[in-house]
């Protein structure tokens, strides 16, 4: 299944688990997978968008470019006729797109983990995108585990808390957590770009993998964006 963003003049959206077994669905060569059935299912979604950038991503603040040599990073910056993807299974993926007046200039697509959350990967993204020429800015936050669900050690929430002062949180248990889609929100609003939080908690919704739920035997959905291509009004899969 596909959940499709409603972003003007592009084709994004998110995957979601499949029928199948416990990897159906699963787009990621990393997670103990058989390396045929993640052939399979990126080709099916590539199907349906067109052709992907895939990053190796190491959990840091690096963005690069679509068709970079060095693809290890955690937020891919696309071009027209260009598409990219990000991995995730609790943590949020990223959506951004520039535009400059009503013509779209470019987008990216980010790994939004506790670790690039704190280190300003969001920024570096945003900054990516208003140097190839975008005025305004505008995101979607997928989904991604909550902040009560995301529970932390007291010294790692006191830490986010030092670095990033809103980001921590209690959790449904009444335990000390981050809340990475909210703080996420704010840093982007705060750096004047217009924001669309989905709200749907991967440990909670079993459509999608989930690291936590899963005890760490998870595949990866992705979230994908493809800018100025020819694609389908309707994708073939479901679509919400």
């Amino acid at each position: 299944m596909l959940l499709r963003a409603d972003l003007p003049g592009v084709c994004a959206g998110f995957t979601t688990r499949a029928n199948g077994g416990d990897f159906a669905g699963n787009l990621a060569y990393h997670v103990g997978d058989r390396a045929e059935n993640v052939d399979h299912w990126r080709a099916e979604l590539e199907r349906q968008v067109g052709p992907l950038s895939w990053m190796t991503q190491v959990h840091g603040t690096t963005v690069i470019d679509a068709g970079s040599d060095t693809p290890e990073a955690d937020g891919l910056v696309v071009r027209r006729g260009q598409g990219g993807a990000v991995m995730v299974a609790d943590c949020a993926p990223l959506l951004l797109l520039g535009a400059a007046g009503a013509e779209v200039t470019a987008g990216a697509v980010v790994h939004v983990g506790r670790a690039g959350l704190l280190g300003g990967i969001a920024h570096r993204a945003v900054a990516a995108l208003r140097d190839a020429g975008a005025d305004t800015v505008s995101a979607v936050i997928g989904p991604a585990i909550c902040g009560s669900c995301y529970e932390v050690g007291e010294t790692m929430a006191a830490e986010a808390e030092r670095t990033l002062p809103g980001s921590s949180c209690v959790t449904r248990w009444g335990t000390p957590g981050i809340d990475i889609p909210a703080s996420l929100a704010r840093q982007l609003r705060e750096s004047g770009v217009d924001v669309d939080v989905w709200d749907m908690c991967t440990m909670e919704d079993e459509r999608f993998f989930s690291h936590r739920r899963q005890a760490g035997q998870a595949g990866r959905f992705a979230g994908f964006l493809v800018l100025n291509r020819d694609t389908p009004d309707r994708l073939d899969l479901d679509v919400l």
